[in-house]
């Protein structure tokens, strides 16, 4: 599995400030769902019976998945300052 995804040049669409402010916030609040999903997640795999090292290590990649996630939702929105562009 690859962690690279290829971007293609897109040319400038005539997007207003307001529709671009838009899909970036409702991007930001998909992205802050999907955090919300993954704690619970982690809380579940937490829960679960087994090897403890497996239990361990399945948590802390959720807990990896969740921080590049808030990292994401900071790039998206300049380190929590909403700029609108």
């Amino acid at each position: 599995m690859s962690n690279v995804i290829p971007l293609a040049p897109r040319l400038k669409q005539a997007r207003t400030v307001h529709s671009e402010a838009e899909e970036r916030a409702a991007l930001a609040a998909d992205l802050i769902d999907l955090i919300e999903r993954v704690r619970e997640m982690t809380e579940h795999v937490a829960a679960l019976p087994g090897p403890s090292l497996r239990i361990q290590q399945t948590a802390q990649q959720l807990l990896d998945a969740g921080t590049a996630l808030e990292r994401a939702v900071e790039a998206l929105t300049e380190n929590g300052e909403w700029v609108p562009f």
